[in-house]
């Protein structure tokens, strides 16, 4: 009998455990914060927008500018006149072509880690 004289506090024990109301906290000031930025966004989308295409358009041309780069160098190097040009503009434009998708998030980076990460490699490996 003693043990549900126990149980019986226990409840109200939990009630009044500080971390608990400090989580609750947390958990509060969480699911405020995301609304405040909301309102600021809103306000410059246009300059954010802006500044989103010129990130998108400068990663596409800086990947073709060095795959060229690349190729111009290598045939210089090593007298492959256009192929390394060739190869390497293709590449550079495939690595351009690739940034602009993650931006745009059609496509995943593969070196941002996180819990979300790890379900979707198994799926991946499992198929």
């Amino acid at each position: 009998m003693p043990s549900m004289g126990q149980d019986d506090e226990r409840p109200d024990e939990a009630g009044s455990d500080p971390r608990l109301k400090a989580l609750g906290e947390k958990l509060a000031e969480a699911r405020r914060v995301p609304s405040e930025p909301e309102g600021g966004v809103s306000q410059s989308s246009g300059l954010s927008g802006f500044g989103q295409a010129m990130k998108v358009g400068s990663e596409f041309v800086a990947g073709v500018i060095v795959g060229v780069v690349i190729g111009y160098t290598i045939d210089r190097l090593f007298g492959t006149s256009p192929w390394g040009m060739i190869v390497f503009l293709l590449l550079g434009f495939a690595a351009g072509t690739l940034n602009v998708m993650r931006a745009a998030g059609v496509a995943k980076d593969p070196f941002v880690s996180g819990a979300k990460k790890s379900p979707d490699r198994n799926k991946d490996g499992g198929n």
